[in-house]
């Protein structure tokens, strides 16, 4: 990792070729949800400088404010599983339905609290209903009812479905927010097909986390973006505080880190900037050319 942000004498490199600039949202882009004017700006700027800017998150469209698709160039979702460009879904991979079967009986049995997140809707467990929704108000919670924060809440609880049958779902991802069990326990019960990773918006790794589709990263959205917009992977930027940003980090040509990431994220960086509060985005783009 070249550690630029501890290196402030260092030349502002040359504005670089036609690039693909792949976010993060939150952590990265956002802050609890509300995306700072300068953030949004500094988006707009770059891409009026002939980039193009995509957002590159775990969270699937239906949790996603649909403003956002009119201020980027397209959208990675649901941790690569899905992106959409140009006015096309080039992609939208599931995880695979005897995967998803085993997937929920091995969370019923536990009874965990989770969510099989999908592209159109975020389905729970009915028994599950009331702590999700305890846990969102809780953790994204705002006490300024209009806050933009409050307002992602909300749009997260409103996307909340029971279904008839959990198990006959189709869903990319899933999200636990409270197991007996640990998610790498209940990855390995399930068997091939899902890897446990770390959750950032609950906070505690012991009892919560993702089970994602193991064929499927984040690098694997870039890659294809790349190839569908004829751009070099070493003309991709990417930007991100999470463990599911560690491969797309890896993958990309320029990798920004946020201050204040677990180490494995940073280890690829090649500058740390702050988090959105400190709009390290602006200062980011501003180090490597793009603004």
């Amino acid at each position: 990792m070249t550690d630029a942000f501890s290196r402030p004498d260092q030349t502002r490199p040359e504005p670089p070729r036609r690039c693909a600039v792949f976010l993060d949202f939150d952590g990265t882009y956002a802050d609890h949800g509300a995306v700072p004017a300068a953030h949004a700006e500094a988006v707009q700027a770059v891409r009026a400088n002939g980039h193009h800017v995509l957002l590159c998150t775990g969270r699937p469209l239906a949790i996603l404010p649909p403003e956002l698709a009119g201020t980027f160039d397209g959208l990675v979702t649901s941790a690569g599983a899905r992106v959409d460009i140009d006015g096309q879904t080039l992609c939208d991979e599931r995880i695979d339905p005897e995967t998803a079967r085993r997937a929920v009986a091995v969370l019923e049995e536990h009874g965990a609290a989770y969510c099989l997140e999908s592209p159109e809707a975020m389905n729970v467990p009915e028994r599950a209903m009331d702590l999700l929704r305890t846990r969102l108000t809780s953790l994204l919670g705002s006490a300024d009812p209009d806050s933009p924060a409050a307002a992602g809440t909300r749009m997260i609880i409103d996307a909340l479905t029971v279904p008839d049958d959990l198990a006959g779902c189709s869903f990319a991802k899933i999200s636990i927010w409270d197991s007996p069990a640990g998610i790498r326990e209940l990855a390995e019960l399930v068997g091939p097909g899902l890897r446990a990773l770390p959750n950032s918006i609950t906070g505690d790794a012991a009892r919560s986390g993702e089970l994602q589709n193991a064929r499927i990263d984040k690098a694997d959205g870039v890659a294809l973006v790349a190839r569908h917009l004829g751009i070099d992977i070493a003309d991709t930027v990417g930007a991100g505080d999470g463990m599911n940003d560690v491969g797309m980090l890896e993958a990309v040509g320029t990798a920004i880190g946020i201050e204040g990431s677990p180490a494995p994220v940073l280890a690829p960086a090649d500058i740390i900037v702050p988090g959105p509060s400190r709009h390290g985005l602006v200062e980011a783009f501003t180090r490597i050319g793009l603004l």
